[in-house]
């Protein structure tokens, strides 16, 4: 019972297989985005970057594991810290959140038309391509006001179809192409790669595995959080590392790394600019004085040609035909498949495999855009959920985190975060956000661990269904080593992060000040405290004048006397300035399961929030709906009430016939037994009209399973 009362707006929906399929495809899918920019940087040494920071990925997917089944909620890091700390820590981790999944989403949206114009060119071509990235931008917000049903079932279909790709490349690869001798002959440390990409690359590679979270703000909406969220995170991060360590092998044995030789200004020490054409392969390019070489450094566009643009030589500057040269080191992982790196891996393909390039250039194509917008929606709908935590917990205005009623969705956090992608979409630079990417992932990490570490002090009793192995004693107090070596190597790399990317250190440290700035602002103007919660209003016994009630909840069933129930409630709420909590409950038969579709009587459930909430919206009231499905309604009122602290219970019952030994039904005396605050309770005649307008409107089956309901 303790689970199912979390179940509010957002709503219970995503079994095992939806966890599995969200856990894979948005960890997994970042792949494609991101393994050509640590090939870039990282060059030979990418399968150890991506091994290191997925070490560091499992390793804090155990606290994300603990700290879910313990305190499953919507916005999860930032849900950890709050309880753990302080609401603006808990703040902190949310807001910086937010801002890498915004980047992701910006990532995905580019990277699509790349992929398709592996198909179709001219996609890639501006201003196709914006127009692509555009359009995939507005099917993702779409998508994920759609709700977290239909979400989760297209995530878990791309997951099957992005896993079973990348499973073939990956065998293909291992049985064809595969020459770890060769990999490991490209590393010469400090030059290719240098110590400065090194430090560049590791928040990037950490920032990849920001799905993590996603899965975690699942945790509420999981049917079974305490079981099914633990084997989402234990199992998936181990699969995910090595697909991607093995990946990262096949892709330099397909695609090695190289050098181009390049000219030095002796005035300058930089390298002189060298003009470049498009080779006979698409989006590789050649040297313009020499077409049978082939450039495997990144160029870039100068006036009306392409050029390996000027730079600080990172190696040796020597003579050759008397003149100053230096190496320049690169793979066509990190250059032409920068924007799409899997693809590589297809054109990467030997002769002898030919006849199979073309269909799966095709395959890879789609199957890679259609999980790259389901990820952003998904990770679109976990900052919405983070939104609406950060709302409901008085952390943000609570018009940020409304829920519309259809769907559950939190839209107004999408829609905003929708216009934010899109400003980001606007300047087309990808290493801008692949620079940024990993400052808001590795604060978030480290205070996940933190939490982790902090609770077992704090809150030694509180249940914990998975537990992080490997603890020693600390004051008698069992303390996980894997969390303590987790936070420590995300806030070294946090650090790095800081120090190594100018752009991406200017942009993070503004959105967090910016953030920090909403949030004083708020909590002051609402007289919030800013570093604990804020005091919930005790109410003496039978007390009404002169004391302010904050929160009000109303059960809800359609009938006529809940309706004046919920108009009673606006009235108190607009005299005392309170929310008003709107609970539905759908009592499941004791012979069905929990998790029991029961269709109808859920449909119905959103009809009657529905006028509810147009109820309070003509009051002016801010309200909050809840469809709950439990054994009996008495005790998910009750549970409800104690979760959002609700100060009062307004109730209405008809008073039962004098045969009857009880005045009023067992839920109504539940209620009033086990209520944690006040209950006002409207008693009217047994013969009190009960007819509702809501059955009445959606046709005679609606209304008959309204009457059989009440009865």
């Amino acid at each position: 019972m303790a689970r199912r009362r979390r179940q509010e707006a957002l709503g219970r929906a995503v079994g095992v297989g939806g966890l599995f399929g969200t856990a894979y495809g948005d960890v997994a899918t970042s792949i494609y985005l991101v393994l050509g920019a640590i090939g870039l940087y990282a060059l030979g040494l990418t399968p150890f970057v991506v091994l290191l920071a997925g070490l560091v990925f499992i390793l804090t997917s155990w606290s994300y594991a603990e700290a879910s089944t313990a305190m499953p909620d919507a916005g999860g890091a930032t849900g950890f810290a709050r309880r753990a700390f302080d609401p603006m820590t808990g703040f902190c981790a949310g807001w910086a959140l937010l801002l890498d999944s915004a980047v992701l989403v910006a990532l995905a949206c580019l990277a699509v038309p790349q992929y398709l114009g592996a198909v179709w060119p001219q996609l890639q071509q501006w201003p196709h391509s914006v127009a692509v990235a555009g359009a995939v931008l507005l099917v993702i917000v779409a998508l994920t006001l759609g709700g977290v049903p239909e979400s989760i079932r297209l995530s878990s279909l791309a997951a099957v179809l992005g896993l079973s790709t990348l499973v073939l490349l990956l065998v293909i690869g291992l049985l064809v192409m595969l020459r770890p001798g060769d990999v490991w002959s490209q590393v010469d440390l400090g030059v290719a790669p240098s110590w400065a990409g090194l430090l560049w690359v590791l928040p990037l590679a950490l920032g990849a595995f920001l799905g993590i979270d996603t899965i975690a703000g699942r945790a509420e909406a999981a049917l079974r959080p305490e079981s099914d969220v633990p084997r989402a995170l234990t199992v998936v991060p181990a699969l995910v590392v090595a697909l991607a360590v093995g990946l990262a092998v096949v892709a330099l044995s397909v695609l090695p790394v190289e050098s181009n030789v390049v000219p030095v200004d002796p005035a300058t020490g930089l390298t002189q600019p060298v003009a470049v054409v498009p080779g006979e392969r698409q989006g590789v390019y050649v040297l313009a004085e020499d077409p049978e070489t082939t450039v495997y450094v990144p160029v870039r566009r100068a006036g009306g040609t392409w050029v390996i643009p000027a730079q600080r030589p990172p190696g040796a500057v020597t003579e050759e035909d008397g003149r100053p040269v230096t190496r320049l080191h690169g793979t066509l992982l990190g250059s032409d498949y920068l924007r799409d790196p899997v693809m590589g891996l297809v054109d990467g393909l030997p002769a002898e495999l030919a006849w199979l390039g073309t269909p799966l250039r095709v395959w890879v194509a789609v199957v890679v855009a259609l999980a790259l917008v389901l990820v952003a929606s998904a990770l679109m709908g976990s900052s919405g959920r983070i939104v609406y935590s950060l709302a409901r917990h008085r952390q943000l205005p609570a018009l940020l985190g409304r829920v519309g009623i259809t769907h559950m969705t939190p839209y107004v956090g999408i829609v905003l975060l929708g216009a934010f992608v899109g400003a980001l979409l606007l300047p087309r630079d990808r290493l801008l956000l692949f620079g940024l990417l990993g400052f808001g992932t590795t604060l978030a990490f480290t205070l996940t661990n933190l939490s982790v570490i902090a609770l077992r002090f704090k809150a030694p009793a509180l249940a914990r269904p998975f537990v992080v192995p490997f603890p020693i004693k600390v004051r008698g107090v069992p303390v996980p080593v894997p969390a303590i070596l987790a936070a420590a190597a995300c806030l070294a790399v946090w650090a790095v992060m800081v120090i190594a990317h100018p752009g991406g250190r200017a942009l993070g440290l503004g959105w967090m000040a910016a953030g920090l700035l909403l949030y004083v602002g708020y909590r002051r103007a609402a007289g919030h405290p800013l570093f604990r919660e804020p005091e919930e209003t005790v109410l003496p016994p039978a007390a009404m004048v002169n004391v302010d009630y904050e929160r009000v909840l109303v059960p809800v069933n359609g009938t006529h006397l809940s309706d004046e129930m919920m108009v009673l409630a606006c009235q108190l709420a607009t005299e005392k300035g309170a929310t008003v909590d709107v609970v539905y409950v759908v009592e499941v038969p004791m012979n069905l399961p929990m998790d029991a579709p029961m269709a109808r009587e859920r449909e119905r459930g959103r009809r009657v929030l529905d006028v509810a909430m147009a109820v309070a919206a003509e009051f002016g009231v801010e309200a909050w709906p809840h469809l709950i499905p439990a054994r009996r309604a008495g005790r998910a009122i009750v549970e409800t009430a104690e979760e959002w602290d609700c100060d009062v219970v307004v109730i209405g019952s008809p008073r039962k016939l004098r045969s009857d030994a009880r005045l009023v039904g067992a839920t109504v005396e539940y209620v009033m037994r086990n209520a944690p605050g006040e209950v006002l309770l409207n008693l009217v005649p047994h013969d009190y009209p009960m007819e509702s307008s809501v059955d009445q409107q959606a046709g005679p089956d609606a209304e008959g399973a309204g009457q059989a309901r009440r009865e």
